[in-house]
């Protein structure tokens, strides 16, 4: 018998008793104006609940003036040799406190849960390339057992499982990119389809863009991502996860449709810039729906946020929609608008009505998905955010109140994340996309999928 297999044996049959956890998390955070000592406050709390045990992996998310090199130095003393993977937000969350200086990080640790990250800096040269090559790379680096992981999925076929295997599959993508910086434009769309071409559109894909503060866009500027040891400016960082874990998952922006149906009769620069609008200029188009002035609605669609408080919504083939906020005014006298993530000639669209009170609607819908996903009442152990930073503008001082009702409504103790320029992820059943104004959420929980019998 192979040297080791007695002992595996042994700890697989004291974790199907429940005479141990399968899965351990912690969490930690720092606003400490040092970033060496930040980090190492933030990762050495991170560590406290695991026993010991060194993370499968831990999210590193930091927002503010921070020296990124010296935040690098503090995780790598703390984390020693294990994997973690982080960057820039606009700003960070840890439970219900959103902070726009601080560091946080998140640590979980299973024997059921094998991570392969793969990075590379310099990506935007061909996202949709790189995308494949760290998709490939990061696929390659999963560490599966051969004994224990076939017989975790034999069980669920053995329970009888078979509609769980198929909705909950044991294995799943984590993926970070660098945001947009002008004149570079978001490439999350590019990057979800480069990950698909290697792995297929059924995997669930989960992450989001790292962005500096929406008050350094007229300044200069670097925006930075983590991956052990290593910082870059122009980073994309994908993890394939295979699990014998239960998870879950769901985003919402919770906006509300207004006005009739329109439809985007012209686009331009690959859909980043929006010019027609059911056939009328895409800045009369918007100043009409509002009641305005074109020129009240060019002079406040970043001043006043215009654009970020009524987004628009494009209509896909199942009625969700997917929305483009943001948008700023460009062109010849400023007829046109141009967003973040491309918008597709030919979509229906509606005028989104972003308000406070209709964004907190957003709570239950990801609550709702995610606990009809799992099908579980236990609470997860940790759950990750990437929460718009669009969302935190309009809300203002009530997005930590959104973070308190999405954390309590998920049961968890533990939400940890940050503001992104672009949430990457999906519902169930449907496909990764780039989304704008969502709470994005993945959530971990202590129990194996061969305890979850789910029939028809």
């Amino acid at each position: 018998m192979e040297e080791g297999l007695v002992t595996k044996w042994g700890k697989l049959q004291d974790v199907m008793g429940a005479r141990n956890p399968t899965l351990l998390a912690g969490s930690g955070m720092s606003d400490n104006p040092d970033a060496y000592a930040a980090a190492k406050e933030a990762a050495q709390q991170s560590l406290k609940t695991l026993n010991g045990k060194a993370p499968s992996i831990s999210y590193i998310f930091f927002a503010g003036d921070y020296d990124p090199y010296e935040i690098n130095r503090g995780l790598v003393e703390v984390l020693k040799d294990s994997e973690f993977v982080g960057g820039l937000g606009d700003s960070v969350i840890y439970n219900d406190t959103v902070m726009e200086k601080g560091i946080v990080v998140a640590s979980i640790q299973s024997d059921f849960l094998h991570v392969g990250i793969a990075s590379a800096d310099g990506f935007s040269e061909d996202s949709f390339e790189a995308a494949r090559k760290v998709t490939k790379e990061a696929l390659s680096k999963v560490s599966l057992d051969s004994y224990v992981d076939p017989y975790m999925q034999a069980l669920r076929l053995k329970g009888g499982d078979i509609r769980g295997i198929v909705k909950i599959p044991p294995y799943y993508i984590h993926v970070f990119t660098t945001g947009f910086k002008l004149p570079k434009m978001g490439d999350e769309n590019k990057i979800v389809v480069g990950i698909s071409d290697v792995t297929g559109r059924q995997v669930p894909i989960w992450g989001g863009a790292f962005e500096t503060s929406i008050e350094n866009f007229n300044k200069k500027y670097e925006i930075y991502s983590l991956h052990s040891g290593k910082v870059y400016k122009d980073g994309l960082i994908i993890i394939f996860m295979s699990t014998s874990m239960l998870y879950g998952y769901s985003l919402a922006h919770g906006a509300k449709k207004t006005g009739p149906l329109s439809v985007v009769t012209k686009t331009s620069m690959g859909g980043y810039v929006v010019d027609e609008i059911s056939g009328q200029k895409t800045a009369d188009w918007y100043a009409k729906q509002l009641n305005m002035s074109k020129e009240k609605f060019v002079n406040g669609a970043l001043a006043l946020s215009i654009t970020q408080r009524y987004p628009i919504g494009m209509v896909d083939n199942m009625g969700n929609i997917v929305v483009r906020g943001g948008g700023i005014p460009s062109g010849p006298n400023n007829d046109s608008l141009a967003f973040a993530a491309p918008v597709i000639e030919g979509s229906p669209i509606f005028l989104m009505d972003g308000s406070t009170d209709n964004l907190f609607n957003a709570i239950t819908e990801i609550s709702n998905d995610v606990h009809k996903y799992t099908e579980e009442t236990a609470s997860p152990e940790l759950v990750l955010i990437t929460s718009c930073f669009t969302r935190r503008n309009v809300m203002g001082p009530q997005f930590s109140e959104d973070m308190k009702r999405l954390k309590d409504s998920l049961g968890t103790q533990r939400l940890v994340g940050f503001t992104s320029s672009g949430e990457i992820g999906s519902r169930e059943g449907e496909l990764a996309n780039c989304h704008h104004l969502t709470d994005n959420v993945f959530a971990f929980y202590n129990k194996l999928l061969t305890s979850k019998k789910q029939e028809g």
